[in-house]
């Protein structure tokens, strides 16, 4: 499994090595990373996975994961789902994430994220002093199927994409 975390910190639930904790006092990885990679490797064993990082908003963990991983973090019947909401206490959703944010990939995953609700398109806003935000493009008669409420999906989708992010219903 390829995490965030080298795999002797995966498989040890004490101390971080070295490496690791200082990409946790630097703000690369994140506390609720680290548990959810040693979750997901106590769940999935040493399968051929990728996880690369969780985003937490109110009550809602969103876990992003290689591309064709998200049936196997879901696992059969959902019972990999089912054990993670149980040990971390809040509502999980799995997402495929890039290594590359270009507009193919920005529409993918708002399109994940919002399901069952449809989206339009993403706009780049460009704001003054060069700062680049998105709009999100939901249609009207869609924002009754949003899985969650607009601000914490904005919320979500700016921590991954490190940028602003507004929900518009058009």
């Amino acid at each position: 499994m390829k995490a965030p975390i080298c795999e002797v910190c995966l498989k040890n639930d004490g101390l971080l090595c070295p490496a690791d904790e200082k990409k946790l006092q630097e703000g690369i990885i994140s506390e609720l990373d680290v548990k959810v990679a040693r979750l997901l490797y106590k769940l999935l064993g040493d399968v051929d996975i990728e996880f690369k990082k969780a985003v937490e908003a109110g009550d809602l963990i969103v876990l992003i994961v290689g591309r064709g991983d998200v049936p196997t973090v879901i696992g059969k019947g959902g019972k990999n789902i089912k054990a993670l909401v149980k040990e971390l206490g809040k509502r999980v959703r799995v997402i495929e994430g890039f290594d590359a944010w270009g507009p193919g990939e920005l529409k993918k995953l708002a399109t994940d994220l919002f399901y069952p609700a449809s989206i339009f398109g993403i706009n780049v806003v460009y704001r003054p002093g060069g700062e680049k935000a998105y709009k999100v493009l939901v249609p009207f008669r869609e924002r009754k199927k949003l899985p969650e409420k607009p601000e914490l999906l904005e919320n979500v989708l700016s921590q991954i994409l490190g940028r602003k992010v507004e929900i518009s219903f058009i």
